[in-house]
């Protein structure tokens, strides 16, 4: 029986109806961002933020209230940004847990020594930290099609190559702008296995997973392979 649905959801994933919304897509607009150069982003957003991971953790809430007003004004919904940044709540979620249960090994069992700020502050800086770095890779996938990153990768190595005298092969453009693809696309295919299975009259549990995961995992190495397959006749 969960073979057969297992193919079915898989028969579905493969013909890519289209959902409403997929974690890190782009959205339209006419913003200054939306105009900036996609390879002026690329690299100064990663900059910022690695030069926010070696300052103080203070600095890292300032930029995480500035990229949310910048969120704001690009008409980017609170939903959407929380969609974005779920995956930060997970992993907030299980340091908590796992400290939880190390702390209780260790004999502490009292609410006040669990949750002491001298004993959290630094899980709790890092988590911000990672927020920041999730907020700007956002904000770039919501401002940059796919087709931009692309061209902003291709300047980034063609400048580089001329610097350095070496003939421009793609090989790094290539490589890098499927890393940055596949991030929305994975996104999208759970999105559409989700709306297959409630569609379906299928309900949120422990079974939708047993059944998703494993046509996820398919779905996701067909389209990572059919778009290493592509780029290698490219090249």
């Amino acid at each position: 029986m969960e073979h057969t649905q297992s193919a079915s959801f898989l028969q579905f994933a493969q013909g890519f109806c289209m959902v409403k919304y997929s974690a890190f897509s782009y959205k339209k607009g006419n913003s200054i961002l939306h105009k900036c150069p996609s390879w002026i982003k690329l690299l100064f957003l990663p900059i910022l933020n690695v030069l926010f991971l070696c300052l103080p953790p203070y600095f890292a809430f300032g930029l995480i209230a500035i990229q949310f007003l910048t969120a704001c004004v690009l008409r980017i919904s609170f939903k959407d940004q929380f969609r974005d940044l779920k995956p930060v709540l997970y992993y907030a979620s299980l340091l908590i847990f796992f400290q939880i249960f190390v702390s209780f090994s260790e004999g502490e069992h009292s609410f006040k020594g669990l949750f002491n700020w001298s004993a959290q502050k630094e899980s709790i800086f890092s988590l911000a930290k990672l927020f920041c770095v999730m907020q700007s890779a956002s904000l770039l996938f919501k401002t940059s099609t796919s087709l931009e990153l692309r061209e902003g990768i291709s300047v980034i190595e063609r400048n580089i190559c001329r610097f350095f005298h070496a003939k421009k092969t793609d090989r790094f453009t290539n490589a890098i702008f499927m890393f940055l693809n596949f991030i929305p696309m994975i996104s999208r295919i759970w999105q559409e296995l989700k709306l297959a299975w409630i569609s379906r009259n299928g309900k949120k549990s422990i079974k939708m997973y047993a059944v998703l995961l494993p046509v996820f995992f398919s779905v996701g190495l067909k389209k990572a392979y059919n778009q290493a397959k592509a780029i290698q006749i490219r090249n």
